[in-house]
């Protein structure tokens, strides 16, 4: 019997508060309510004895089973562990029988085999959130009581390490859910934020760094109007690579060997979101300067910095950038607005880097580099899971099986709700993944490279991407977004570089008042700059110096972020092709067949 747990509403679950702590802890109990290795902290304890565990990751679940009547002891042990822990999530929950003749009360044909079942299992689930019935939704009892201080629901526990509203002795009243995942969010934190920050270097100084758990902690320069982003990363493509890589190493003698293969493909993809969490922070960490008498700060070329630090008790050092969601093959990380760009490089460059010269058979990106190789026997076909090649800043080519993500990126007022924040990041990733599909029928290169869009507008979703689709449509497109990973890499010598000609040539923004009250204006209405430019040089005296190849829409996307672009140069910092062994242990785990 095949298992298979959905969990629906994980984003609002996640982000449904304005703390780090509260979307850390909430994204941490989600990845334990799959974590079918930890007997204490996950749901190992609820898995019988024989059994096989395929997926249990990013907020699904499945496992095989040897009968029906211990797949409704499991299914229902585990939903009500889910109520107790977090009730506003909802499990989808789908049971597929194989190996036996159908009888007169299966309304379909019984699967013949795991890989067999394993194939209609998404229909089964799909088929099961339609018929989601009234027993899915949690009925608290509201009575008389205290307002809870994230949700707006009735008051459970009183948390004694919050002030409400900085009051010192009186304390935050939340519900218990709010409570249990900050417990949680606090031991994932100390566990993560060691392992990330352990012997990371400074660029000067030696003092303790930590990760943020406030958002006024994530470099906010007060007095100032400060902006948070909230960064998503998603592989392309992620079920194309994981279906083509069971096929190409299944054993037909084997029941089952392509499912389980492909578990293991799965872990390689989640231990990469977990490299690529931590060289984020540590390349950000290898920037930091902690000079004596000055306050610790970020240098770097542009209008926005440098990036002053929090420094808090005891000299600890908060580092601007922070993963909150690092699940399979998906990555959030919130971080300062003004270095949201430059880490959205660093991790594009990063995922390019030559597995050849890392040579670390540690790092995660050689050890999914070397498994997809293998089972396409050396060859790039440019297919699912297939190797793409890549050409390097010294203009070296090489082949890497590193799969393409998408990036997207929303920029939001410190203090504005976390979740709209993840909803538009989320939806520009969307759109980027999008743009690349559609552009691939024109350009079959383009399979190989990444995609990126960002918003600053904090705005609905709806209006946000209804906003972008008029700009791009226009008959004088006011916008090149989205871009592919090549693209967005001219798009930022070009315009935000120190390179001559580029608007932060000089190290700030040259003409920006022009720019902003004559140049914009016209380019947004679409008419014709030229006489603009032309009385512009007759009143400097010079011809208008602007990026060379610029376009209307390139140069606007441009100015948008001027102001909150900095380039801290964390590819000097930490370079990309160095090797960053995980946490994690080099092989892949061993994992038994299903039973037959």
């Amino acid at each position: 019997m095949v298992v298979g747990v959905d969990l629906r509403g994980i984003q609002s679950f996640v982000f449904s508060g304005r703390r780090i702590l509260d979307a850390v802890g909430r994204a941490a109990l989600v990845a334990e309510l799959t974590d079918t290795s930890d007997a204490r902290n996950g749901v190992a304890d609820l898995l019988p004895p024989d059994h096989v565990v395929l997926r249990d990751a990013g907020g699904a679940l499945t496992v095989v089973l040897p009968d029906l009547p211990s797949a409704r002891e499991f299914t229902g042990r585990y939903t009500r562990r889910l109520r107790d822990l977090a009730g506003q999530l909802t499990p989808v929950v789908a049971l597929v029988p194989y190996g036996r003749t159908a009888g007169a009360a299966d309304p379909e044909p019984v699967p013949a085999g795991v890989d067999e079942a394993l194939a209609v299992l998404p229909a089964r689930l799909r088929e099961a959130r339609r018929r989601m019935s009234a027993l899915h939704t949690p009925a608290h009892g509201y009575g008389i009581t205290a307002v809870c201080a994230v949700s707006g629901g009735p008051a459970e526990v009183v948390d004694s390490s919050r002030a409400e509203d900085g009051e010192a002795g009186i304390h935050e009243r939340v519900t218990a859910d709010v409570a249990r995942a900050r417990g949680v969010g606090r031991r994932w934190h100390r566990d993560s934020g060691a392992a990330w920050l352990d012997g990371a270097a400074t660029a000067t100084g030696c003092p303790e760094l930590v990760l943020p758990m406030e958002v006024d902690r994530l470099g906010r320069d007060h007095g100032d109007v400060s902006r948070l982003a909230v960064v998503h990363v998603d592989v392309n493509g992620l079920g194309v690579i994981l279906g083509d890589y069971r096929e190409r190493v299944a054993d037909p003698e084997i029941p089952g060997s392509g499912a389980v293969a492909q578990r293991r493909l799965s872990t390689r993809i989640a231990w990469l979101t977990e490299g690529l969490a931590r060289v984020l922070v540590r390349a950000v960490a290898a920037t930091v300067r902690a000079e004596p008498g000055r306050r610790p700060h970020i240098p770097g070329t542009g209008a926005a910095g440098p990036v002053s630090l929090f420094q808090g008790p005891f000299d600890r050092v908060r580092v601007p950038v922070r993963p909150i969601v690092v699940a399979g093959d998906d990555l959030t990380v919130l971080c300062d607005a003004r270095l949201a760009l430059s880490l959205a490089r660093y991790a594009l460059d990063w995922l390019d880097a030559d597995p050849a010269r890392i040579a670390d058979p540690r790092d995660p990106r050689v050890a999914l580099h070397r498994v997809l190789a293998d089972a396409h026997d050396g060859a790039p076909d440019h297919g699912p899971g297939g190797g793409r090649t890549v050409t390097g800043p010294d203009g070296g080519v090489h082949t890497t099986y590193v799969p393409t993500v998408g990036v997207g990126i929303a920029v939001q007022p410190v203090g504005a709700p976390l979740s709209s924040g993840y909803d538009l990041c989320e939806a520009m990733c969307r759109r980027a993944k999008r743009y690349r599909v559609d552009r691939a029928e024109a350009d079959p290169t383009v399979v190989d490279d990444h995609a990126i869009a960002w918003t600053l507008r904090f705005d609905g979703v709806d209006r946000v991407l209804r906003g972008l689709d008029q700009a791009a449509l226009a008959p004088h497109p006011r916008t090149e977004l989205p871009l592919t990973g090549s693209g967005f890499a001219r798009f930022v010598d070009r315009y935000l570089s120190g390179a001559p000609g580029s608007l932060l040539s000089d190290g700030d923004t040259r003409h920006r008042g022009w720019l902003l009250s004559a140049l914009v204006p016209l380019l947004e209405s679409g008419s014709d700059p030229a006489p603009e430019l032309d009385r512009r040089a007759r009143v400097t005296g010079a011809a208008v110096d602007l990026p060379p190849g610029w376009t209307p829409g390139g140069l606007l996307d441009a100015v948008g972020v001027m102001d909150l672009y900095l380039d801290p140069r964390l590819a000097e910092a930490l370079p990309t092709h160095l090797p960053q062994p995980s946490n994690r242990p080099g092989a892949a785990p061993s994992v038994k067949g299903p039973p037959r």
